[in-house]
């Protein structure tokens, strides 16, 4: 979490409901031009290549700050463009100056920006297996940028809010807020926007074009989608979703396809699999030794605990709670209903927990029992309101503890109104864990590190699992992470990816 963040508190499904509610004006006239990777018309409005080239260098420092910076390695990172630039030579829009970027964070994506900016996760690429994996996802992303498919989709938004000024559509119709328009066009958000069946389809298949003319086996782009998948269902488990749900920043969730539509795509694209280089050894040597997880520069997850070694400090989510560190916040979900959420606010000028309870944080909720409290020698205060979830009426108890004078610590815990009495006690047991430490302890939060190493004949999955920090989900984590099928045994002298600190 780098918790000097902007908070994100809305779902991004509710942030980008309203940019679909004008489609029905996208026959306005404008600029329809023929796209030279796709071959067919594309409405792009009166948007030039160079003002894609202008948004994605205006945008790309908002996307390193919403996704917690660039990952700092440098030989990673050249390896990825190198691999990158490779790809673009072979698209049909040379004028781009492409950019590769690799995020620094363990949530599992990757996108572009109009304009040939290009990013992937660190999580994703500690998911892949192979060279081909990486330049599967890399082509993708790049059709989706040769295809203009951004612009496409920023000219169906402008012509959406012409149709709002207008009063064509509205957003109150839907029972929305009026500025929501306004708040769905931030940069992070509008760059993982999942696109449509139409768009990801014409992706996968320019993209297995783009593969295979670099000389790539482009059944890898098929292959990790299965992978991709299987992560996604464990993580699920993991943050205590329904089966099939993911996170809405998961890339299945921004990129909605299936293997038998890649497999389509594959004979749209007129090129047959199974020839080409995987270069597994060559990717397994570049990413050995690639930080894993949480960067304590962020703050780490330690089962309930959550520790941030830079700002010296840690607490407890209450029993039963699953942790998940963000760019923005922390997030905590036990069940429907049951969460938790913990970020940092400006103070704005409050100079009591109890003033920035009630005239900044919550200056417009009829906030009540405020309590002031000390916590760990740091003032503080607590209160509640009354509020409604996706289960109905909840109960939402706040949390400040001051920092410094500038800013507080803030914390957000929500139940079912019913079942308020039952979590009033871990609710504050959680809040009070919250405690400063020592620069020693800070010292010895270490990152983990991705390892790749060569099985021994006694090696066994659920010893070399252990290290990984999923609890009772490691094995089918391990699994995933080195393409095991759910009874596949490991064989001597395999390459695996392993974690240690």
């Amino acid at each position: 979490m780098c918790i000097d963040r902007p908070e994100h508190w809305l779902n991004r499904r509710q942030l980008l409901a309203g940019l679909t509610s004008g489609a029905a004006l996208a026959g306005t006239s404008g600029c329809v031009a023929t796209n030279a990777a796709s071959g067919r018309d594309s409405f792009t409005g009166f948007r030039s290549i160079e003002d894609d080239i202008a948004e994605g260098r205006q945008n790309h420092p908002k996307i390193l700050q919403s996704f917690g910076g660039a990952y700092d390695d440098p030989r990673l990172a050249g390896y990825v463009t190198k691999i990158g630039l490779g790809l673009a030579k072979q698209t049909e829009y040379q004028q781009y100056p492409y950019r590769f970027t690799i995020l620094n964070t363990q949530i599992v994506n990757a996108f572009a920006l109009p304009g040939g900016y290009v990013y992937i996760t660190r999580g994703l690429l500690a998911l892949a297996s192979s060279e081909a994996e990486l330049a599967g996802v890399l082509s993708h992303e790049l059709a989706h940028v040769t295809a203009r498919h951004g612009a496409e989709r920023r000219t169906a938004q402008q012509v959406a809010q012409l149709g709002l000024l207008l009063g064509a559509v509205g957003l109150r119709a839907a029972g929305l807020p009026s500025d929501l328009m306004q708040i769905g066009q931030t940069a992070a958000l509008a760059a993982i926007k999942g696109y449509s069946r139409e768009h990801e389809f014409e992706a996968d298949t320019l993209g297995i074009r783009y593969m295979s003319r670099a000389g790539y086996n482009a059944d890898a782009m098929a292959s990790f989608l299965g992978s991709l998948r299987e992560h996604s269902k464990v993580e699920a488990q993991i943050l205590g979703l329904p089966p099939g749900q993911v996170d809405e920043f998961n890339i299945m969730s921004t990129h909605p396809r299936t293997v038998e539509r890649v497999r389509q795509a594959q004979q749209a694209a007129s090129q047959g699999g199974g020839t080409g280089r995987l270069a597994a050894d060559a990717y397994l040597n570049k990413i050995d030794g690639m930080m894993f997880g949480d960067d304590p520069k962020q703050g780490v997850v330690r089962g309930r605990k959550f520790i941030h070694p830079e700002l010296r400090f840690e607490f407890e989510a209450p029993p039963g709670f699953r942790l998940r560190n963000s760019p923005s916040q922390v997030q905590g979900r036990h069940s429907p209903g049951v969460g938790m959420a913990f970020d940092m606010g400006q103070s704005k000028g409050a100079r009591t927990a109890t003033a920035y309870l009630r005239d900044v944080w919550a200056a417009r909720a009829r906030l009540r029992n405020v309590e002031s409290l000390i916590i760990d020698g740091s003032d503080a205060a607590t209160g509640w309101v009354e509020g409604r979830g996706k289960s109905g009426a909840a109960n939402i108890r706040l949390l400040a503890i001051r920092r410094n004078s500038g800013k507080f610590y803030r914390f957000m815990y929500v139940s079912p109104t019913e079942q308020a009495d039952r979590w009033a006690k871990p609710f504050r047991a959680s809040g009070q864990s919250f405690r400063h430490i020592s620069a020693a302890t800070a010292a010895g939060v270490l990152a983990k590190r991705l390892l790749v190493v060569t099985a021994r004949p006694d090696d066994s999955i659920a010893g070399l699992a252990r290290t990984l920090p999923y609890g009772r989900l490691n094995e089918d984590w391990f699994r995933i992470l080195n393409d095991l099928a759910p009874r596949q045994t490991i064989k001597a002298k395999q390459r695996l990816k392993v974690v240690a600190e």
